[in-house]
């Protein structure tokens, strides 16, 4: 059963020590806010999204009229972490705010939720504590829900300041470094999570780091992961199966994803995609790199080896036009279509494993039925990583030789590659639930009113 606090006047207090720092940093923050323009520009000139609504970033913009449940969900990926909760949400008739840093989520975020009006979509107010309590007194959330790891310390102060019930959601709080000494500075970041009424966490191992940096077992709940519970549009998947028996066939095709890579494991994945279609004619390769910003320039460097590059932006809204005569490797370069690309693969490869950026997720696959390789880097995802390999879902190889010589036995071995696809749906399809959890473990905090907003 989940144990929970009843109220938000019995918070720990944050020692003097985090309070001063806050307010240093508060300063600092504000003596270079005017350089702010020239600080974003670079990522303005690559998503002109970026710049638009800047209302929302001082605390205006839409608040949804007061007493909405506030979701703060910064990335497209934590948004579609939190899709699942907030459907839950709004059955159960509360009307939700949900916030993002940036434009990806947003776009995503308003196209799935676009037929439901009680959702108020917006980006989140900057880290300045004007900005923050400007928000607070217009919204007046019922309560602020934060996902996985985003810590933005005028948030949450200024949120439990103004009474506001404080949650953390599909907690992730990765211990990057075993072992390591914390900073000062760190554990002062640290004792914020003390601020959260309750943490609803995915596994065992994390709650008891919360309960190591100090936070009240009796305020940590083990959930699972949220996105098992992910709602799949079937449209999706439909488009993808269709572009890949157009693209592959339906007899000896195979499609190799490499999802989600990163900048630094670019000239490894290039060498590997070469010797790999080298040696087989019929192997056709779906890249989609992690940021936009890397669409174009692995486009490039495909071209630069002398192979024929199709980018999935040619095809049409609904991947419908004409695939030219020869082409063997396609370029993703687009964003909220990775249902429909994990839906054309065979076998997937998720990025950020080559170096040591401690791998991305692996879960969307594994709910598609698609079975996981990557490299010898998954601190990040070990709590999914570990029982999914003992499952026989997923495998890390040491090194990029490995993982090629892996791709290339599995690709050789339908049998072999189908019973991981077997077995990676059967394991995503055990770990749904934690939505349903999460939301048994809100209902008493959402039954009460926040308390007046009593900013100081």
């Amino acid at each position: 059963m989940v144990q929970r606090r009843q109220g938000t006047a019995d918070r720990r207090p944050l020692p003097l020590a985090t309070c001063a720092l806050y307010a240093v940093t508060q300063v600092l923050a504000h003596l270079i806010l005017p350089l702010a323009p020239f600080l974003v520009l670079p990522r303005a000139r690559r998503e002109p999204d970026f710049l638009r609504h800047l209302s929302h970033r001082i605390g205006l913009g839409p608040t949804g009229g007061g007493g909405a449940v506030w979701v703060f969900a910064a990335s497209l990926g934590e948004m579609r972490a939190a899709s699942p909760l907030i459907e839950r949400l709004r059955a159960a008739g509360h009307p939700v705010i949900l916030s993002y840093q940036t434009p990806a989520g947003l776009n995503a975020g308003r196209a799935l939720f676009a037929a439901d009006a009680g959702i108020t979509h917006r980006y989140v107010p900057l880290d300045l504590f004007w900005a923050l309590r400007l928000f607070l007194r217009r919204a007046r959330p019922a309560m602020l829900i934060v996902l996985e790891v985003e810590i933005w310390p005028a948030m949450l102060i200024e949120s439990a300041r103004a009474g506001v019930p404080l949650v953390l959601a599909n907690g992730n709080l990765v211990q990057r470094v075993p072992g390591a000494r914390r900073g000062w500075m760190k554990r002062q970041v640290l004792r914020l999570y003390g601020l959260f009424d309750h943490i609803f966490t995915r596994t065992e191992a994390f709650a008891a780091r919360y309960a190591d940096i100090g936070v009240d077992p009796a305020r940590i709940s083990v959930v699972g992961e949220l996105k098992y519970d992910q709602r799949i549009d079937p449209e999706d998947p439909a488009l993808g199966q269709a572009l890949r028996a157009r693209w592959a066939g339906e007899a000896n095709g195979r499609v190799l994803m490499l999802a989600s890579s990163v900048q630094d494991e670019e000239p490894a994945l290039l060498a590997m995609v070469a010797g790999l279609l080298t040696a087989d004619p019929d192997l056709r390769v779906l890249w989609v790199p992690r940021s936009p910003q890397r669409f174009d320039a692995v486009a490039q460097a495909l071209t630069a080896q002398g192979l024929p590059v199709l980018r999935r932006s040619a095809l049409g809204p609904d991947m419908a036009g004409a695939l030219p005569d020869g082409i063997r490797v396609m370029v993703g370069d687009s964003l909220g279509e990775m249902n429909r690309y994990y839906a054309m693969a065979d076998l997937v490869f998720v990025g950020a494993s080559l170096g040591r950026q401690g791998g991305h997720n692996i879960m969307e696959p594994m709910a598609l039925g698609k079975p996981v390789v990557m490299g010898p880097s998954i601190w990040g995802i070990a709590f999914d990583a570990e029982p999914a390999a003992r499952a026989g879902a997923f495998e890390s190889l040491p090194d990029a030789a490995a993982l090629e010589a892996r791709i290339k036995a599995l690709m050789a071995d339908p049998a072999t590659l189908a019973a991981m696809a077997g077995r990676a749906r059967a394991f995503a399809t055990a770990r749904t639930g934690a939505s349903a959890r999460t939301m048994d473990g809100l209902a008493p905090l959402l039954t009460r009113s926040p308390a007046p907003a009593t900013i100081r």
